[in-house]
This record gives structure tokens, C-alpha cells and sequence, in this order.
């Protein structure tokens, strides 16, 4: 039961902050008239030019009704074909059932907080030192904004941190490893993934030094690319199997790069640690309504920690990784919701700098 009772408190305190918060969520309803706006949207090519009332949606909207699409049967790579299709999938799946895509968040939301206390668990030991590390992030508004937007970002962000958890604290499980390693890949454009991946195995093996299985991490990775492969079981179908994932993943790679709307690096950084960014549509700087004063300071935080921390401690790991991270993305457009994947890191280093100054004023018991 002890074991248990946090991950029921965590459950309270996270219904109790959505009903106070975002109650607006229990009372979406689907509209069939979103399906017509997104095909006369910014999204859909149109080089011969037969769209003549062209309007411009939101990506909350965009992703709704391509995944409403999707579900009725719609092959993915028609519509939205730039990002792999699961997120979109389980949106539209909600749609269908229940006339609501934010359910999908809500789940994957309350996931998060939990992966993020065993996370906490596994590296430092300390239930009060991971609860306040979920209650940060609970607290955080990105997460608190992810709830009533049909975003891809959040469930990116639960693959991430599952895939980390396991190749870390279960490296023989390479089955699952490589199921989430798929799961991960088809949340949102693929490149994060060999992001997190160069980064996880440069350090297992330049720096820890570990003998690495590459026959099951090899494996795991098979299972990884039939994973993401069957998200698009409808093209398969549709082709007659004659689909060539391959070629696809190129053309989408080509379009990422040529489609990319960046300004100068560093914009990322920028924002995540004053809140301010120069718009791709536009001259000047602009404040964004989504920051927190707990970005800068955590970040602080985790290049403390990692100064004071050895480098085959497995924490300095993950004390390092939201930096590093944060830096590769910094060519990137800006957006706030991009920082999810790195929250859940930034909060329990955080709350472990927090915990080892207060235990250094004799507070012992924590």
C-alpha cells in the first residue's frame, strides 16, 4: 500500500488542479465542420493553386482533424504527412469515441507526472525529493497548457522518459525498449529520437565505459522500426504492401529541412531562459504569455549539479541532458511546448539541489 499511496496522491492532487483549472476540457464536442476548414488550411499543398479561400488554422486544429481523418481510414501520408501518425491516431480514435481528443492528453499528462516520480525514485531514492519534483511540473504552465491542446508534444515526452527509465533500470528488457523506442519515434518527427539515442550511448560508452550487448540493442531497434512501421499499416494497405517506408522517411526528411522556419541559433535558449524570442513572422522581439522563472533557475540547478557531480554517477547523466539538449534544438523555431521533454529532468534536479541544501541545515529526515 505505501508503495502505491503516491501515485494515488499524485492522481488527487491532478484531477483536483484539472477541474480547477482547465474544466473547459470536459466540455469540448468535436465539430464535423473542423474537417473541411483544415482541407482548405495552410497545411494542404496546393501547387496548382485550386484553393481560393484559403485560411490558417491552429496546429491544435490541424492535428484534430487529421486525426479524425485518420481514423475513419484516411491513409496518413495524405494529410499532415511531415510528422508520423500515432499521436494523431489515438486523437482521432477519442473523437471517434467519445467526441473529445483532450481525453488522450489527460492520460498522457497523468503519465507523466508518475513516470517522472519513478524516475525521481530510481535515481535518488527519496519519495518527498521526486513528489516535489512531480508537484513542480504539475505546477509548470507548458504541462498545464498541453491539457486543452491536441498537441504531439506530450506523448513524445512520455515515450522519451519511458525509454530512458528502461534503458537505464532495465537494460535487459530490450523488447520493451525497443516497443517504447517505436512508440517514441512515432509520437513526433523522428529526429529527437536520435537525439536522445547519441546522447544515452555516447555516454554509456565513452564515459561509463559499459560493455554494451549490441546484439539485443541491435534487436531492440528492429522492433523499434516495425513499431513505428505499423502506424502506417493503412498506407501498407492502400499501397498493396507496396509501400516503401523508406522512401517516405526521406521525402518527410527533405520537407523538415527545406520547411524549416528558423531564424538564427540560439532562439531556444533565448526563450527558455528569459521568456523572450524573435518571431520567424516578423521583425523584434516578442515576449511569449507561457514562461516560468522555474525554467532559468532548474537549468541553474542542473549545471550545478553537474559540477559537483562525478561523471560515471549515473545522475550526472541526467543532470547533463536537459543542457545538452537544449543546446542541439537551439536551431530550431522557438516554442515553449518544445521544452516538455526536458521538464521532467530540469524539476527533480531541481527539487535534488533544493533537498541537498536543506539537509546541509541538518534537516534529516529528508
Amino acid at each position: 500500500m505505501k508503495k502505491i499511496l503516491p501515485y494515488i496522491l499524485i492522481t488527487i492532487l491532478f484531477f483536483i488542479y484539472l477541474f480547477v483549472k482547465h474544466q473547459d476540457i470536459f466540455k469540448y464536442k468535436f465539430s464535423l465542420n473542423l474537417v473541411p476548414q483544415y482541407l482548405r488550411s495552410q497545411d494542404i499543398e496546393d501547387s496548382l493553386g485550386k484553393i481560393k479561400d484559403r485560411i490558417f488554422i491552429s496546429d491544435n486544429d490541424i492535428y484534430i482533424a487529421t486525426g479524425y481523418l485518420y481514423a475513419k481510414g484516411t491513409d496518413p501520408t495524405e494529410y499532415n504527412f511531415q510528422h508520423p501518425p500515432l499521436m494523431k491516431y489515438l486523437f482521432g480514435f477519442s473523437t471517434l469515441l467519445t467526441g473529445n481528443p483532450f481525453y488522450i492528453q489527460v492520460i498522457f499528462a497523468l503519465l507523466l507526472l508518475f513516470l517522472t516520480f519513478i524516475l525521481g525514485m530510481k535515481l535518488f531514492k527519496n519519495a518527498w525529493l521526486s513528489f516535489v519534483g512531480v508537484l513542480l511540473l504539475l505546477i509548470d504552465p507548458v504541462f498545464s497548457g498541453m491539457m486543452n491542446e491536441a498537441l504531439l508534444d506530450l506523448g513524445q515526452a512520455v515515450f522519451a522518459l519511458s525509454y530512458i527509465i528502461l534503458i537505464f533500470f532495465y537494460p535487459e528488457n530490450f523488447i520493451l525498449q525497443g516497443i517504447t523506442l517505436g512508440l517514441f519515434a512515432a509520437s513526433k518527427f523522428w529526429s529527437t529520437v536520435l537525439i536522445f539515442i547519441f546522447l544515452i550511448f555516447g555516454y554509456k560508452i565513452l564515459i561509463k565505459k559499459e560493455k554494451i550487448n549490441f546484439r539485443k540493442i541491435l534487436t531492440s531497434f528492429v522492433i523499434a522500426a516495425v513499431v513505428f512501421s505499423l502506424t502506417y499499416t493503412v498506407s501498407f494497405i492502400k499501397a498493396g504492401g507496396l509501400f516503401n517506408i523508406f522512401l517516405f522517411e526521406g521525402r518527410v526528411l527533405k520537407f523538415m529541412i527545406t520547411h524549416n522556419s528558423a531564424g538564427s541559433w540560439g532562439g531556444s535558449i533565448l526563450l527558455f531562459l528569459s521568456g523572450y524570442f524573435a518571431p520567424w513572422w516578423q521583425n523584434g522581439v516578442v515576449r511569449s504569455s507561457v514562461w516560468s522563472l522555474f525554467w532559468p533557475v532548474s537549468l541553474l540547478a542542473s549545471l550545478i549539479l553537474v559540477l559537483k557531480t562525478k561523471l560515471k554517477d549515473i545522475k550526472f547523466f541526467f543532470y547533463i541532458l536537459p543542457i545538452i539538449y537544449l543546446i542541439l534544438v537551439s536551431t530550431e523555431v522557438p516554442f515553449t511546448r518544445y521544452f516538455i521533454i526536458i521538464l521532467p529532468f530540469l524539476y527533480l534536479d531541481l527539487s535534488s539541489l533544493l533537498f541537498s541544501f536543506l539537509k546541509r541545515y541538518n534537516w534529516k529526515d529528508l
